[in-house]
């Protein structure tokens, strides 16, 4: 099994340990989120991961392209009731770890859950319940103010056929 099978079999069985398992020592993973940081290295990654896979369920693969020293994985998961899809690049070293993690999300609304339940979890991992009170307050204003948009606004500019 190489770097890439054990990444989604990681992935699949929500294990952490064995996705920092085939990382590069000087890994990076490019937050979906923002970009004013990334996370580098093994242990850093596994800790954003476990707290990934405490919010997120239901994580699938469905898409596993390859090419020389690259794959481009789709998935799947829910996190607050909501179908998110997620894109990832993953970027490998000259001896089959895995260096590089982009990631992408859609729909906004999945994206903006998953930004509401990740920051206040993340905080309070690192011991900062203000910060997790902070960040969950900010969290569901972004995410009410982009479901109130999926449900009401963005139909309005769906093809007429969907209308």
């Amino acid at each position: 099994m190489d770097a890439i099978d054990t990444w989604k079999r990681a992935g699949a069985l929500a294990d952490p340990q064995l996705a920092a398992s085939v990382l590069a020592t000087d890994a990076v993973l490019v937050s979906p989120l923002t970009t004013r940081f990334t996370f580098c290295g093994p242990a850093e990654i596994e800790e954003l991961l476990a707290g990934v896979f405490e919010i997120l369920g239901d994580y699938r693969y469905e898409r596993d392209v390859r090419g020389d020293g690259e794959a481009f994985l789709s998935a799947w998961a829910r996190v607050r009731g909501v179908d998110l899809h997620e894109l990832q690049h993953l970027e490998l070293a000259g001896d089959g770890t895995i260096s590089r993690i982009t990631i992408a999300m859609r729909p906004l609304v999945a994206l903006t859950a998953f930004a509401r339940e990740i920051g206040p979890v993340m905080a309070r991992r690192q011991g900062s319940s203000a910060t997790a009170r902070k960040l969950a307050l900010a969290g569901a204003l972004l995410d009410s103010v982009a479901g109130t948009g999926d449900r009401k606004f963005i139909p309005l500019a769906a093809p007429r056929r969907v209308r």
